[in-house]
This record gives structure tokens, sequence and C-alpha cells, in this order.
């Protein structure tokens, strides 16, 4: 993809639209929260592995 700074962001909707069983989520960048929040918000099971 070449959707500049957005594309981590488009490529987390990509991964979504396959509907996931479930989301592995190491927190603390903003990627990944998203991915995370957006996972919760379809339903999809979040496991959330170490940050705070």
């Amino acid at each position: 993809m070449t959707n500049g700074r957005s594309a981590p962001f488009k490529r987390n909707d990509a991964i979504l639209e396959i509907m996931p069983k479930g989301v592995m989520h190491f927190p603390d960048t903003g990627i990944n929260d998203n991915l995370a929040d957006k996972a919760k918000k379809l339903g999809i099971p979040v496991w959330k592995f170490g940050g705070a």
C-alpha cells in the first residue's frame, strides 16, 4: 500500500474485513490499540499481552 501515514490503519481495516477468530493485542502503540478497539467493536475476541 502507498497510503503514507494512514497505511497501517488501512491495513488494520483489511485484516478485520476477513473476520479473524481473535486478535492478539500488544498495547502501547497507537496502531495496535486501534486494531484492538476496532476488533472489540466488531465482537472479535481480543487477548492482551504485556503493557499496562
